[in-house]
């Protein structure tokens, strides 16, 4: 299924310009506007996805911005982590959040997408707290043609040297992500990757996804492989034109901010 075109006039309500692709018909149950669990991408510091905070503020919108093991400081913080410690880090933060508020979106950047994806297709104790997901250019595949040669590779070199994310050269100049990486972490991202295209199907919660067809990092077709392969009822998917993969820091932004909350006031 292709994506329409992200400039058309737009009837969603937002004012951003981009209209969505969309499967099934969302049905709000009304209530109080829930809260928003923020989770960043690997490598990133938190400022990748802290952008959005201030939208969330203005709104009201009570939020959690867990920091995901081994990041926000140094690269070699990686070494030894597993999926589980990221999944482990990121539920943490829905058990504090679920304090606050009634209904959690999980929003995720990249790998915090993934993370995102499993918070909503398995059981835990606040799985049924969850009411919807959003993701931005969840890493579920990636463009790097060595990626596949990673477990290998990693016996050879320790670390890996991170791919330009960016589109906008004047935003690229405010990364604070890691410039590079231990080779075994991302192995560990490549096979939480893999399992998770698995478990597509167990996603049942309201689903909007974002992705930019420039992404450097993960393949556009990703977005497409979410809309068609979770279980949800309800989809929508924004097709983006000017940004990399940095969705929340590059030259589109606010965009994605504005279609973020506009996703998240649905629920109230």
């Amino acid at each position: 299924m292709q994506a329409t075109d992200p400039k058309v006039e737009n009837t969603q309500g937002d004012t951003t310009g981009y209209r969505p692709e969309i499967r099934g018909q969302f049905e709000s149950s009304g209530g109080t506007m829930p809260g928003v669990l923020l989770l960043h991408g690997f490598t990133s510091a938190l400022s990748a996805v802290s952008g959005l905070v201030p939208w969330l503020e203005k709104r009201g919108i009570p939020y959690e911005m867990p920091v995901l093991r081994g990041h926000n400081g140094v690269p070699t913080d990686l070494c030894g982590v597993r999926a589980e410690d990221w999944y482990g880090d990121a539920l943490a933060g829905l058990e504090k959040l679920c304090g606050r508020t009634d209904r959690v979106v999980i929003v995720g950047l990249s790998m915090g997408g993934v993370v995102a994806l499993n918070l909503c297709a398995k059981k835990h104790k606040w799985h049924d707290r969850i009411c919807g997901c959003v993701t931005w250019a969840a890493a579920l595949g990636f463009c790097n043609p060595l990626s596949f040669m990673a477990k290998p590779l990693s016996l050879f070199i320790p670390m890996w040297r991170g791919q330009d994310s960016f589109c906008d050269p004047e935003c690229r100049k405010k990364n604070e992500n890691y410039s590079k990486f231990p080779t075994k972490a991302f192995v560990e991202l490549y096979d939480y990757a893999a399992s998770t295209r698995k478990i597509l199907g167990e996603v049942k919660v309201p689903m909007c996804i974002i992705q930019s067809k420039k992404d450097q990092v993960v393949p556009y077709k990703m977005s497409e492989l979410i809309f068609n392969g979770v279980g949800s009822s309800y989809c929508e998917r924004y097709s983006l034109e000017k940004s990399g993969h940095e969705l929340g820091m590059d030259c589109e932004a606010d965009t994605v901010f504005e279609l973020t909350v506009s996703f998240v006031g649905k629920f109230a």
